[in-house]
Parts: C-alpha cells; structure tokens; sequence
C-alpha cells in the first residue's frame, strides 16, 4: 500500500526568540517491506542545519529558526509503500546488542502494578504452551484492560507504573507498560514511532507501538491501543528504547514569552 503523508507542525511565539533548536525524527525509516519512495521537509521560518543518523538507526535532522521571525512551520510530506507482514519486522537490525533491549528505562521502570502483572503474566505462561505469540497477544490485552485509552490522562513525561495508577493514557503509555511487562519476562522490546493510516482524517499526533524479538521471528509488532499487529496501514518512523528515544519533534528555545504547537497530520491511501 502506498501512503501520501503530509506532516504540519506550526510554532507561533508570543515574542521573537534569540535562539530555536529542533531535533526532528520524522523522516521514515527504509526496510524490506517499507520502501521510501519520497521524502522532503521543509521549514518556513528557520533551516535544516545537520542530517545524521542515531545509534538506533533513526534519520535525525536538526532545524533552527531565522532569529528575526516569530513564527516556524515545519512540513514532512512524501509517499512511503509498505507491504503486509502480519507485523513481522524480521531479523535485528540494529548495531546495538539485543540484550540492551531487555533493561528497563525510566518511562517503562515497573513499579508493584506492572511487577505483579508481570507474575501473573508469569504464571500464564507456566499454563499455556501456545507459544510466544500467543502470550504477547494476552499481554497486549491485559495492558488495554487494565489502561483504558483515554486523551487527556497523561503526558509525555508520564511513566508506565503512573499510567497503571492513573488506570487510562493512551499509545505511548500503552507502549511503555508493554515494554515494561515483556522484558520482566526475559523478552528484547522496544517504542516504535510512526503513522496510522485512517483515511482521511485529520490528526494532531502520531501513533506508537512495540516491537517485540521473537525466536525464529525476529522482530514482531503489537499495536496495543488497537489491539493488532501492524499491517500495511502502518508506517515506521523510528524505533528505541522508549518514547524519549523517538520524539518527532523536540528542542530548545532562549527568549522569553509563551509558545503555541499546532499539529495537523494527514495520511491517505494512493
């Protein structure tokens, strides 16, 4: 399937600033079932100063902004082909050692929540014998009963044990309570950032979900939120250890006054 992806991000500041940094991972990664077929970003109002590469393997680009202007707009926009694999990424494609994959991070540190969903996830796997798939599927949905999705719960900052306290979140908590869970049963995960495809439909965020390392597998997906693996309706961005690892939009600004964010995201099937 191929998507036609067009990514407004609009920052109007109250005064004008001294100085704006951008770290930007919104460049979508290439692989064997995801072909980039075009990609460009533009920015009105600043530049993009620096192209390279993370240790996770995420195109990173660094934008500033013209110190006389009050007001950036940074637009992502190309197509992305991407084939359905039933979820299945393949073989690590990293540098970096699966075993880093197994620790705990600061959003996905359980607390006494997820540790006891973690036992309980422990003792089905004892009782079933189904396979990995089958017990990550069950985890997948233990995580969604026990943090209903909900906007408006949490933010960027929240961790997954607060998520647990809180009882609602959305993607990104889904994926950090996840993570959180697998590597307490010895499994290698990881945040994947990217884009959903609902037709024609304006959103204001993009999607997240997780990835798992499966013996014989490799790396399979699960979209928590909506209860899937992802299939060609979905297009990779970056992945990491978590959500800090893949922020689309992140950075500095040295001035004074407030700042206004605006989001407008549309992705539809050619």
């Amino acid at each position: 399937m191929i998507h036609s992806i067009n990514h407004q991000t609009v920052f109007d500041y109250e005064t004008t600033p001294k100085s704006v940094v951008q770290r930007l991972h919104l460049t979508p990664l290439g692989f064997s079932h995801q072909h980039v077929i075009e990609w460009d970003i533009d920015v009105d109002g600043g530049a993009i100063v620096m192209e390279t590469t993370d240790y996770h393997g995420n195109t990173v680009h660094l934008c500033r902004h013209h110190s006389d202007i009050k007001k950036m707009q940074i637009i992502c926009r190309g197509q992305v082909d991407v084939i359905d694999t039933n979820g299945i990424t393949g073989a690590h494609d990293s540098s970096l050692p699966l075993e880093l994959f197994k620790n705990a991070t600061a959003l996905s540190m359980p607390g006494p929540r997820l540790s006891q969903l973690g036992k309980d996830m422990t003792s089905f796997m004892e009782d079933n014998q189904n396979g990995d798939l089958h017990i990550l599927h069950e985890l997948s949905v233990r995580i969604l009963a026990n943090i209903t999705y909900s906007k408006g719960k949490t933010n960027i900052s929240t961790t997954a044990e607060m998520a647990m306290e809180i009882g609602a979140g959305v993607c990104q908590d889904h994926v950090h309570a996840f993570l959180a869970v697998a590597r307490l049963l010895g499994f290698s995960a990881r945040y994947v950032s990217g884009y959903l495809l609902m037709q024609d439909k304006v959103q204001d965020a993009s999607h997240a979900w997780a990835e798992v390392h499966v013996d014989s597998l490799g790396w399979v997906g699960f979209d928590i939120s909506n209860g899937i693996s992802p299939d060609d309706r979905y297009v990779k961005l970056a992945t990491g250890f978590d959500y800090a690892d893949v922020i689309p939009l992140s950075g500095v600004r040295f001035g004074s006054g407030e700042e206004q964010i605006a989001t407008r995201i549309m992705i539809s099937q050619q």
